[in-house]
């Protein structure tokens, strides 16, 4: 009997897939993991680049929240709305791998995040999590075209129930299954990370202060509206999920504070200020090329009209063929006698000047 029930051959038992992988892989090691996280996008300069440099520098060992959650137990995902699933506490510390994934997993959704104050709902992760787990070096692609992203699965749950990230779950239109299709970054995210409250809003101020200067508003205005299409077009909608638009909008307003309102207000006025300075210049400097180009003109004119008086005429040549002391003597004599007669009556000025001389 013994002999029936060990004979692989036999009819009477059923190979598991499980059996079958084992055969397959007999006499080979188990795969522990297929590939180790490590960040594959890049990290764009500014408000990003700081979150990230922070958050990589974090130790998940010394997280007083993570260890508190693996005391209590860390819930799956498949076990949430599970009334009878009761989690087991685990050991304080977690493994190297989660700890990698959770860091390189932070650092890819801190590097496609949208930091602009301008936005409906702050600290939105702007890729789907697909492109977010393949940015993390976890995305496997089997020979069959199937996805899977398991580690990076694992680690957004343990973030999301350490409250760090909101995940907006729902069916896949190619898949038909629950994934998370929008995220967002919490306050937590930043604080547990050591990023005080004022460093964040002063990062994000400086932000809306080089989009206004390098007039980039418009267009990360648009880029958010595509990305909303985007999501309508997908059928993402949280219109319905009251609670969790409610949870965005505290989101939003402990960003956008007084301070840093008044802090973006002063930046637009002073860029305001100088641009107002500099059309004003351009408007003086237009004045003074309009000025000079009407002295010219008039310079233009009085010399036309020299040109087109005969005893002006009369006089250049008498001076040409006398003495130069003469020339200037009587000049000087006219001009003393009647100063300001060459302006006003440049006709009369010439003619008794020809009259002193005798050429009249």
């Amino acid at each position: 009997m013994n002999n029936v029930a060990l004979n692989s051959s036999s009819p009477e038992i059923q190979k598991s897939r499980r059996g079958e992988s084992n055969a397959l892989r007999r006499g080979k090691s188990k795969i522990h993991r297929r590939n180790t996280p490590t960040l594959c996008c890049a990290v764009p300069r500014g408000t990003s680049s700081k979150v990230v440099a922070r958050v990589k520098s974090h130790d998940w060992r010394r997280n007083e929240e993570l260890i508190a959650l693996r005391r209590v137990g860390v819930r799956p995902y498949k076990k949430r709305n599970d009334p009878h699933f009761v989690p087991k506490p685990m050991r304080i510390h977690a493994r190297s791998e989660l700890r990698e994934t959770l860091t390189v997993l932070s650092m890819a959704m801190a590097a496609n995040c949208d930091y602009n104050p301008d936005s409906d709902y702050n600290f939105e992760i702007m890729l789907p999590f697909e492109q977010i787990a393949a940015a993390t070096g976890t995305l496997h692609v089997y020979e069959n075209g199937r996805k899977a992203y398991d580690s990076a699965l694992e680690a957004l749950s343990v973030m999301e129930q350490l409250g760090y990230v909101i995940v907006s779950r729902d069916k896949d239109t190619d898949t038909g299954q629950n994934k998370p299709l929008r995220i967002w970054l919490t306050d937590k995210f930043f604080t547990s990370r050591g990023i005080r409250v004022e460093e964040i809003r002063q990062w994000l101020g400086q932000f809306k202060a080089w989009a206004v200067k390098n007039g980039l508003t418009e267009s990360l205005r648009r880029k958010y509206e595509q990305h909303l299409l985007r999501i309508e077009r997908i059928g993402i909608s949280i219109k319905d999920k009251h609670s969790l638009r409610n949870r965005l909008k505290q989101i939003k307003r402990w960003v956008v504070s007084p301070d840093l309102t008044a802090e973006k207000q002063a930046k637009v006025s002073l860029l305001e200020g100088e641009l107002e300075n500099l059309r004003r210049k351009n408007d003086e400097r237009l004045d003074e090329l309009l000025d000079e180009t009407d002295n010219n003109l008039r310079s233009l004119a009085k010399a036309k009209a020299k040109r087109q008086n005969p005893h002006y005429q009369a006089w250049v040549h008498w001076s040409n063929m006398a003495m130069r002391h003469q020339v200037i003597a009587l000049e000087q004599a006219l001009s003393r006698e009647q100063p300001g007669l060459i302006t006003a009556e440049p006709e009369t000025y010439y003619r008794l000047l020809l009259e002193r001389a005798g050429a009249l």
